[in-house]
């Protein structure tokens, strides 16, 4: 029988020195809500985060609302980070957090050579190539020119199994990363969801660029302890641009090719 496992990891600093920043943040739900139903369709997709919804507002008392995805042929040409951006704008602006800018073309850039390298490395960790995922975004020119300080960097998501292929891997890693996360303290959730975005660039009502990277393929044994013959690695990378950024540069571009072994 074919088995999926998951990991994830987060890095986040300066929790403590931001709190009277976050005194706004929404609240995390008090248990792990597991994906439900199907792993094929926008329907399912739309299932699954509607249901952790409802299971959200009745722990904590809200009423945040469902989701409404586009269909399935528009969701079908939709880059992968497209859907990751529209999934974690979703999430941020049906709870009353400022939305993202957009994708953007350096700090994929940025998360696509990183999915790349976790993945032909056969590892997986934040400083696997030996650098922070600061210093992987400053190593940008164009990132290193014009950003502002930001406590959060990078989610990372892998998934393994020993068949040939694994479903919705950018919507689940959202999905992981926002409601099943109580062993991270809710890490992930708060670098989808963070606050304190210095909003001085751009449209008044956006703030902050996210990067998707995506690499698949196999054998890969990475964190774990055994190898698996098929890996899907997720790297989410989020930057805070300075008050001068040039928005007419941020225009998604092309993913730099995939490692495949």
């Amino acid at each position: 029988m074919k088995r999926i496992i998951i990991v994830a990891g987060i890095v986040i600093v300066l929790l403590i020195n931001l709190r009277p920043a976050l005194a706004s943040y929404p609240t995390d739900p008090s248990a792990d809500i597991a994906w439900s139903g199907g792993t094929s369709t926008v329907a399912d997709i739309q299932a699954a985060f509607n249901n952790a919804r409802t299971q959200e507002n009745a722990q904590l008392g809200k009423s945040i609302p469902l989701l409404m995805l586009p269909s399935q042929a528009t969701w079908n040409a939709m880059s992968d980070g497209e859907k990751a951006f529209w999934l974690s704008n979703r999430e941020r602006i049906d709870r009353g957090v400022l939305a993202m800018h957009s994708t953007e073309a350096n700090v994929t850039s940025v998360a696509q050579y990183y999915a790349a390298y976790l993945l032909s490395h056969n590892t997986f960790s934040h400083n696997a190539d030996g650098r922070s995922p600061w210093q992987r975004l400053y190593t940008n020119s164009a990132i290193n020119a014009c950003h502002d300080s930001l406590g959060v960097a990078e989610n990372l998501a892998v998934f393994v199994t020993s068949g040939n292929s694994i479903p919705l891997p950018i919507e689940r890693s959202i999905y992981m990363f926002m409601y099943v996360d109580a062993g991270s303290a809710w890490g992930h959730r708060h670098a989808i969801l963070w606050y304190p975005y210095n909003d001085n660039s751009g449209p008044s009502d956006k703030e902050g660029f996210l990067g998707i990277g995506r690499a698949h393929g196999g054998p890969y044994q990475g964190p774990f302890s055994q190898p698996w013959n098929y890996a899907e690695i997720i790297v989410m990378n989020f930057f805070d641009p300075c008050a001068s950024w040039n928005y007419g540069s941020t225009a998604f571009k092309t993913f730099l090719p995939l490692v495949i072994r």
